[in-house]
């Protein structure tokens, strides 16, 4: 388990740079984050309890488990997990070959970062992955994972949107669940709102990918007059991870991907359905599409390790506008904790898959950079290793030689804040 190891212990740098002052700053902030992340379960935990809502159901409720529409619940996540993983390839094979299992690897071990890690920390897992065991660099998979995220954003806007209106909720919406206030009313709100945010990001993709320089004069004109450093490093940053949107022109990259999307969010709602029903919950596919469309934008909320808390109260929230109260706190409670105990089984099975996958395709080839000899992951492993302790600022050494891979100009030297393919963080 190399790959876990070596990001969980320093925040995705490698063991063996531990020693680098850098390195330790970048544990330090790691430990602190993990800390206010448990910290920020343990305020879940109480307002749990404090408001009377269920964490783990009660010994009885498992009598109304089904265990065949439990079964096909599981098969079809596989299916939704499979979906996820394989659709990524498309925005990868435009930027260069890389074998799909190393595609599948990196994005299994990815999700499942993404999942534990405190505060979505896990979503540079993947640019950080494909960058040492392929010829994609940081920033180009940066681009793609932030094209993937609001494609989703958007998907999954519409779906609960459409859903919505096909769904019957309850006549007088809930305000609060046990003894614990719920927005339940916000969610026709929640829904218009993320549609909005995530069109507006979809636009702005398109732009810095079709018009770079209108786009960036924009920005520097709209950003640039409370701050032009800022105008200036957002549309660098921006402008850099474009680079990783080469798929947008391809049809054949895109189509495919948009019908595996569409897939992936139709089995997702089966998945969700097939779960309330194992646990006696007489629900439709629309009500199903509604509970996904809340869990997904809840789990965007602060929460603790692997969304423990904002998941609960999400799901919560979207079972309070169709089924009763006594009903969401026995039955709801089941397909609650299921729902989160499944999903995290799937993931650590992920990390496990995945870690195998990366390992059984091809190893790195060893180059030379002037007169020394290195592996393909190295270079860009202490490149990182600079970049995450400089925190977006010049590299530790300026001027010193960052070592390259062979199609990144041959190991020249780069100035302080130039550095090529360097991940830097705002």
């Amino acid at each position: 388990m190399r790959i876990a190891r070596d990001l969980v212990n320093t925040g995705l740098v490698s063991d063996s740079l531990a020693s680098a002052p850098p390195v330790q700053g970048s544990r330090a902030s790691l430990a602190i984050k993990i800390v206010a992340s448990l910290v920020l379960a343990g305020g879940f935990v109480w307002i749990f309890r404090h408001g009377k809502l269920p964490l783990l159901p009660d010994a009885s409720t498992y009598a109304f488990l089904v265990w065949p529409y439990l079964l096909a619940q599981i098969a079809t996540l596989a299916v939704v997990i499979l979906l996820r993983t394989y659709r990524w390839r498309y925005l990868i094979e435009p930027i260069a070959p890389v074998p799909t299992r190393l595609v599948m690897g990196v994005s299994l071990v990815g999700f499942s970062f993404i999942a534990f890690a405190p505060f979505r920390m896990g979503e540079l897992a993947r640019p950080y992955l494909m960058a040492r065991h392929s010829r994609v660099t940081f920033t180009q998979t940066a681009g793609t994972v932030a094209a993937e995220r609001i494609i989703d954003g958007l998907v999954l806007s519409l779906m609960l949107l459409c859903s919505l209106l096909l769904s019957r909720p309850l006549a007088n919406l809930p305000t609060r669940l046990g003894d614990l206030p719920l927005p339940v009313a916000a969610v026709p709100k929640a829904a218009y709102g993320a549609l909005a945010l995530f069109t507006c990001a979809f636009v702005a993709m398109g732009l810095f990918y079709w018009a770079r320089d209108f786009s960036r004069r924009l920005t520097l004109a709209t950003v640039g007059v409370f701050s032009p450093r800022l105008a200036s490093l957002l549309t660098d940053k921006i402008e850099r991870i474009a680079d990783g949107l080469k798929f947008l022109p391809s049809l054949s990259k895109v189509l495919p991907y948009l019908r595996d999307t569409l897939a992936y969010w139709g089995f997702s709602v089966l998945y969700t359905w097939f779960l309330l029903k194992s646990c006696s919950i007489d629900a439709s596919l629309a009500e199903a599409g509604v509970l996904l469309g809340v869990l997904g934008l809840g789990i965007l909320v602060p929460s603790g390790p692997g969304f423990f808390g904002g998941y609960q109260l999400a799901a919560y929230c979207g079972l309070a506008m169709f089924f009763p109260e006594r009903e969401v706190l026995t039955k709801g409670s089941l397909y609650v904790f299921l729902s989160f105990a499944t999903q995290h089984t799937f993931n650590l099975l992920g990390l496990l898959v995945g870690t195998a996958l990366m390992r059984s395709s091809a190893a790195p080839t060893p180059v030379t950079t002037g007169a020394t000899s290195t592996s393909l992951g190295s270079p860009g492993l202490r490149c990182f290793r600079h970049a995450v302790g400089a925190r977006g600022k010049a590299l530790s050494h300026p001027g010193q030689p960052c070592p390259r891979r062979p199609h990144d100009r041959g190991g020249k030297l780069f100035p302080p804040g130039k550095a090529g393919d360097t991940p830097s963080f705002p």
